[in-house]
C-alpha cells in the first residue's frame, strides 16, 4: 500500500546562509533567514564499508592503466573485460585503485584493504554483493541523466561491475602482480581546526528525542581575518554516539530576538545550565539567535567536503561558531561516553561567488502546527511530499542563483527521496537511502533557481514495522524529510 500526504502551507524551518562580506572580495546577493533551521537526526551504528574512491591510477614497474589498456592475454582490461580469464591484477585492481582504494587501504575508512590480491580474494563475495547492489562505492544519487546531471566519477560503471562479477565468479585468478601507486586517503590540506569541549551527553527523553541530546557549544573561528570557508572535514571523537554536526556562524553584535544581541542571548543560554557545558539546541543554534550562515553540515559517511573552485562561505574574524552536535545514546553501552569533535576548516581570502545553504524540512516544521503531520503506520512505501517556493525557503530577493549540490536526509525508515523544480524538472532522485552514507552530491550542470522557483520534495519510508503513526522529530525514532541545498549566489559586480 502507498499513502500520499502533501502539504503546501507555510513553514518556519529553512535557513539561507551566506551573507555579503564587505571588503573580503566575495560580494554577491544577500538573502534573509527563513527562521530556525532544522537539525539533523538519524539512525544508530558506526561507519561501515567503503567510501567513494578518489584519484586516478598511475603506476611504476608494470604500470596498470585504467579504462581497459594492458589486460592479460585475451582480456580487454578493466571497465568491461572479456575473454576466458579475468584476473585481479590486470583487470580488477585498476578499478579498485581508482574507485575504492582511497578508503580500502591500511589506515583507511574501509574495513579491509583492496590494494592487494590476498585481501581482495578473501572478501570477494562481499565485494560482488556490495557492488552488484550499488552499495559500494556509496553513491546513491541516480546519475544516468534522467534526473539531474551529477558528477558521478566515484560510482562504478556497468562495465566495471561486470568485470568484478566475472572475476569473482570466474575463479578469482590473481594474474601477474604489478606495482600500483595508491591514491591518497581523503584529506583536507592546509586546514585549521576548532574542537568542541570534552562532553558527556545524557538522553533528554521525550517523544521527539527519546534517546538523544542536541547540544550547542560556542567557539571562536580559527580564521584571524575575514575570510571564506572553502572546505571542511569533521572528526568525531566518539563516532559511535555522533550522528550529525552543524556549525552556525553567528555575529555576536547582531540583534537577536527580544531586543537582545546575539552575544547576550548566547550568554543567557549558556548560563541557564551552569553545571554542564553549552546549551540544549533542538532545531537550530539556540532559541532567539539570529544566525548568519550554516556552512558546515556533517553526517556519517560525509568525508571531506571541498566547495567548487572560486566558491566559499564568508566568516568574519569577530564572528562566533555555534557548533551543534547530535548525540544518539540508544545503545546502553554509550552511557558515560565522552566526546570532543574536531572541525577542520580551509579558508581563502577571496572567492568569486558566495555560497549559501538552505535546510528546508516542512515535515519537521509541522511540529509547530496544532496537529503535526505524521506518516501512516504499516506501509511498505509511505510517502510525504512538501512544496515550497524559493522565497518561502529563504531565497527572498534572489532573482537568479545556481543549485550547486544537494544532501538528502531522513532517518532509519528512509527509502528514497526525489526533488522536482517548477513541477516538471526532475532535479534529484536518491535511491537506496542509507543513513550511514550521507554526502553532498554535486551537479555537473547546475540548475538555475530563484525566489520564484517551486521546490517539491517527496520522501518515501518503510513504516511496515510501525503500529502507530510516525511523528516528525529530532530523535532516531522519529523522521525527517530534509534536502540540504548548496547554492551559489550571483557574482558581485
Amino acid at each position: 500500500m502507498t499513502a500520499m500526504k502533501t502539504r503546501t502551507g507555510c513553514w518556519v524551518g529553512a535557513m539561507l546562509v551566506g551573507t555579503a562580506l564587505a571588503g573580503c572580495g566575495g560580494g554577491g546577493a544577500t538573502a534573509g533567514s527563513g527562521g530556525a533551521s532544522a537539525g539533523i537526526g538519524g539512525g544508530t551504528g558506526d561507519h561501515g564499508g567503503a567510501g567513494p574512491g578518489a584519484g586516478g591510477v598511475t603506476g611504476s614497474g608494470g604500470v596498470v592503466a585504467t579504462g581497459g589498456a594492458g589486460g592479460s592475454a585475451g582480456n580487454t582490461g578493466p571497465g568491461g573485460a572479456t575473454g576466458t580469464t579475468v584476473t585481479f591484477w590486470q583487470d580488477v585492481a585498476p578499478i579498485y585503485n581508482q574507485k575504492c582504494v582511497a578508503c580500502h587501504q591500511a589506515g583507511g575508512l574501509g574495513p579491509f584493504a583492496l590494494d592487494n590480491y590476498v585481501d581482495a580474494a578473501a572478501n570477494a563475495a562481499d565485494e560482488l554483493l556490495q557492488t552488484s547492489l550499488d552499495h559500494m562505492p556509496p553513491y546513491f544519487m541516480v546519475h544516468d541523466g534522467s534526473c539531474g546531471d551529477f558528477q558521478a566519477a566515484a560510482a562504478l560503471t556497468a562495465g566495471e561491475k561486470a568485470t568484478i562479477a566475472a572475476w569473482v565468479n570466474g575463479g578469482r585468478a590473481e594474474g601477474t602482480p604489478v606495482a600500483l601507486t595508491l591514491p591518497p586517503m581523503p584529506a583536507l590540506t592546509g586546514a585549521v581546526d576548532v574542537a568542541t569541549p570534552t562532553f558527556a551527553p545524557v538522553p533528554q527523553g521525550g517523544a521527539l528525542a527519546e534517546n538523544d541530546e542536541y547540544r550547542c557549544f560556542v567557539l571562536d573561528p580559527p580564521n584571524k581575518t575575514d575570510a571564506f570557508l572553502t572546505g571542511y572535514d569533521v572528526s568525531p571523537g566518539e563516532p559511535s554516539i555522533i550522528h550529525h554536526v552543524l556549525a552556525f556562524v553567528v555575529d555576536p553584535q547582531a540583534q537577536g530576538s527580544g531586543g537582545m544581541t546575539n552575544g547576550a542571548i548566547m550568554k543567557s543560554l549558556d548560563d541557564a545550565s551552569p553545571d554542564r557545558l553549552g546549551w540544549p539546541c533542538f532545531g537550530g543554534a539556540g532559541d532567539g539567535l539570529n544566525v548568519a550562515s550554516v556552512p558546515v553540515t556533517w553526517a556519517p559517511g560525509q568525508g571531506v567536503v571541498t566547495y567548487p573552485d572560486g566558491m566559499g562561505a564568508p566568516i568574519h574574524a569577530n564572528d562566533k561558531l555555534v557548533v551543534q552536535v547530535h548525540y544518539n545514546l540508544i545503545d546502553p553501552a554509550s552511557v558515560g561516553k565522552t566526546d570532543t569533535t574536531t572541525i577542520h576548516m580551509h579558508f581563502e581570502p577571496t572567492v568569486s561567488r558566495q555560497l549559501a545553504f538552505l535546510l528546508p524540512d516542512p515535515f519537521l516544521d509541522s511540529l509547530g502546527n496544532p496537529t503535526p503531520d505524521t506518516l501512516p503506520a504499516g506501509e511498505d512505501d509511505a510517502k510525504y511530499t512538501w512544496t515550497k517556493t524559493g522565497k518561502q525557503i529563504g531565497l527572498g530577493g534572489v532573482t537568479s542563483a545556481d543549485l550547486v549540490a544537494v544532501m538528502p536526509h531522513m532517518h532509519g525508515r528512509g527509502l528514497r527521496q526525489t526533488m522536482t523544480l517548477d513541477g516538471t524538472t526532475c532535479a534529484s532522485h536518491l535511491e537506496g537511502w542509507d543513513f550511514h552514507w550521507q554526502k553532498f552530491y554535486f551537479y555537473g550542470t547546475r540548475p538555475k533557481i530563484s525566489q520564484n522557483t517551486q521546490f517539491q520534495v517527496t520522501c518515501e519510508y518503510d513504516t511496515a514495522a510501525d503500529t502507530m503513526p510516525v511523528s516528525p522529530g529530532w530523535g532516531t525514532g522519529n523522521e525527517m524529510c530534509l534536502n540540504v541545498l548548496m547554492i551559489a549566489l550571483p557574482p558581485s559586480n
